[in-house]
């Protein structure tokens, strides 16, 4: 009898899953039986049939669930647990599984199942996955399925634990349950060997398993998948000790420049009233150099704190003319110097908004340095504020009359080290500084973006939201 046959029969009302069935059990049928008069017992061509096509709703699951259960009611269920058994035993030692991150790394790559250790002790331990190639969605046979991973599982954990293994299936789609677990021992005695210890008719059901070549595939896949792993945390351990050395240097830069900025401005405070004009204006254009620098350093520590969220933010309510106030007073030596306009609008009756202040402060002077770089003398730039239309975000623009900026770059702006190549763009800053503006924004609960034309300038416009 088929297992087609077997299936008891519907109500009167047709379902489109029952009726699937019977269609998928009828082709396979056919198949398995064309299958045996061409080569008895052909494991690889039962397997490599072609999925039937029987329509866009065919749920590809059960049709799994159906050509395995087939396949089972044909040569028998002993046989064919031992085939998948041996077979997962033969693929893990030609693999050569070194460790348990590794046996979960292979159900992964094989894409037999995806596998978290949940227990783990000297004596054994328990896998468990919630996804499992070979039985998701089998219907319930009251016997579990899972032979394949059971024996890959085994074999492998015994070329790590140098122990025989025993391997007992507790959970599994065949037994009703929606998970499969196994439940994972060490025996007592030396280690026996897979093919010493296997039935003659396992190893010939073996060897036939193994004829297919989707299994060489399949170690060679793997393979490569551990050679990218392997490179992918070299990679990553030599961006951390980079990330490391960077952070430190920069530290490092940090104490003295602020040792030097404090000495002159002490000097600026102290100085002499009659000191000619040009000195006190070479004091004042190096301190304001010197604070330049500074936030550059602060943006390369923050930048990376802000990525890891590990920045917390001091918010307090703060009055918007206030912080724009602050911000062009950093920079007005640096506009004077170029002979820039500089046009501030702002309205005292905005409200107040929860911020950060000292770091919005610093995004504030990114942007008007920014725009204070790229701008060729005698050009315009002009920093505002106003409340939206919604009454619940608040906007701060800057604009300048500046060389622009490509609209392919006008994402990339934000982006880490991204400078725009453009020949009369010259630039001295690290790179980070709209990045640093994005992050911050962002942290805020707001948004950041840039309108620019080449030679036509630039606005970036950034909106914080009102309410904490």
């Amino acid at each position: 009898m088929s297992y087609a046959e077997g299936i008891p029969a519907k109500q009167t009302a047709r379902d489109p899953a029952a009726s699937f069935r019977e269609q998928a059990l009828k082709i396979i049928n056919a198949s398995l039986e064309e299958a045996k008069t061409q080569h008895p017992l052909d494991i690889p061509a039962i397997f490599q049939y072609d999925r039937p096509t029987l329509g866009g709703t065919v749920p590809v699951k059960l049709y799994r669930a159906v050509r395995l259960l087939a396949f089972r009611e044909v040569i028998g269920s002993k046989i064919s647990a031992a085939i998948l058994t041996v077979s997962g035993r033969s693929v893990a030692q030609k693999i050569g599984i070194r460790s348990v991150p590794e046996l979960v790394y292979t159900l992964e790559d094989f894409a037999v199942a995806k596998t978290k250790v949940r227990e783990q002790t000297d004596d054994g331990m328990v896998l468990v996955s919630t996804e499992c190639a070979t039985c998701s969605g089998v219907p319930k046979v009251g016997e579990p399925l899972c032979y394949f991973e059971a024996g890959l599982i085994a074999g492998g954990l015994e070329s790590v634990l140098g122990n025989s293994i025993k391997v007992l299936e507790t959970k599994c789609w065949g037994l009703g349950d929606r998970v499969c677990r196994w439940e994972v021992t060490r025996e007592t005695g030396p280690r026996q060997d897979a093919a010493a210890s296997a039935d003659p008719l396992e190893l010939v059901m073996a060897l036939v398993g193994k004829a297919a070549s989707a299994v060489d595939n399949a170690i060679a896949i793997r393979e490569k998948n551990r050679q990218l792993r392997e490179a992918y945390n070299r990679l990553r351990e030599s961006e951390r000790l980079k990330k490391d050395l960077t952070d430190m240097v920069v530290h490092d830069m940090r104490v003295p420049l602020t040792a030097v900025l404090g000495s002159m401005e002490s000097l600026a405070e102290s100085m002499d009233p009659k000191m000619a004009a040009h000195e006190s204006e070479l004091l004042n254009v190096a301190i304001s150099g010197g604070n330049v620098l500074l936030r550059m350093i602060n943006d390369l520590l923050d930048v990376s704190k802000l990525e890891e969220h590990k920045v917390a933010l001091k918010k307090r309510p703060t009055a918007v003319c206030m912080l724009v106030d602050q911000a062009v007073d950093q920079v007005k030596i640096l506009a004077g110097r170029k002979k820039l306009d500089l046009h501030v609008n702002t309205r005292p009756e905005l409200p107040e908004i929860p911020m950060d202040r000292d770091r919005m402060v610093r995004v504030l002077i990114n942007l008007l340095g920014n725009a204070i770089r790229h701008t060729p003398p005698g050009g315009l730039i002009r920093i505002g504020a106003r409340l939206m239309p919604d009454k619940q975000t608040l906007s701060i623009s800057v604009h300048d009359t500046g060389v622009g900026i490509p609209k392919e770059y006008h994402r990339k702006v934000f982006d880490k080290f991204v400078q725009v190549e453009e020949p009369k763009r010259r630039s001295a800053s690290t790179g980070l500084g709209l990045t640093f503006c994005k992050l911050v924004v962002e942290a805020h609960g707001g948004t950041i973006w840039v309108d620019s034309e080449p030679e036509k300038g630039s606005t970036f416009t950034l909106t914080l939201p009102i309410a904490p």
